[in-house]
């Protein structure tokens, strides 16, 4: 019994030294988001097409200590991303620019391989969990030599207005995914590579016509950090 005793306590002793060894880290990040649209969604052909937006993140995490070098990370990013698509016809421009603004909550885990002193190597992979705060597109087409620029449509307004899209075009406000990443620490600084895709797409909608109109997103961020 003072065996078991005492096994439990190196036990418990052993997940508070990892706990303490848990850090915060806030970094700045490149963010790109690939819009897929199907066929059926797409704005332009009759083919599937896809939009790029690129942006910026402020992000910050805290990661949990749970065994050695084992950890769980959690915390929020906060992403600016922008983005356009273009197409001419017979002379004529038309375009779509797209502006994007959402909360994310990653959950990783990540297991840590030390190279050197103050270097080491961090393969994760996680769930995230993405709330927009907006996402609106506006038309600028230029024909006969005339630019004409449209509003700016909030794809969540699900009203009859001339700014809404109406029920069956209403986005997603809240998408939900997964993603692989590796960071590499050097002291206090850290650099990370991630990419993901999300269960819930950014938009999905069928028709009576049996059509499934349908648009995939995939996540690409690069951060640049600091660990304290």
């Amino acid at each position: 019994m003072k065996k078991v005793l005492f096994a439990a306590a190196l036990l418990v002793a052993g997940v508070s030294v990892a706990s303490a060894e848990g850090y915060n880290r806030v970094a700045v990040s490149y963010d790109h988001t690939n819009l897929n649209f199907n066929k059926e969604a797409s704005l332009w052909s009759d083919k599937s097409e896809t939009v790029g937006l690129n942006g910026f993140g402020l992000n910050y995490i805290h990661g949990f200590g749970v065994a050695e070098n084992m950890f769980v990370e959690t915390g929020a990013n906060v992403d600016f991303l922008f983005g356009n698509k273009s197409d001419k016809f017979e002379g004529d421009k038309f375009e779509t620019k797209y502006q994007n603004i959402n909360l994310q909550v990653p959950v990783n885990y990540v297991y840590r391989f030390n190279i050197a002193d103050g270097v080491s190597i961090d393969p994760y992979v996680g769930l995230n969990f993405k709330l927009h705060f907006t996402e609106k597109y506006k038309n600028e087409n230029t024909i006969d030599g005339e630019k004409e620029a449209g509003k700016w449509v909030n794809v969540f307004d699900d009203g009859e207005g001339e700014d809404a899209v109406g029920k069956d075009n209403t986005w997603n406000r809240f998408q939900m995914g997964w993603h692989v990443g590796v960071g590499c620490n050097y002291e206090k600084y850290y650099l990370g590579v991630q990419v993901g895709t999300d269960f819930i797409p950014a938009y999905s909608h069928k028709y009576e016509g049996g059509e499934k109109a349908k648009i995939n997103t995939l996540d690409i961020k690069v951060s640049l950090g600091y660990t304290f």
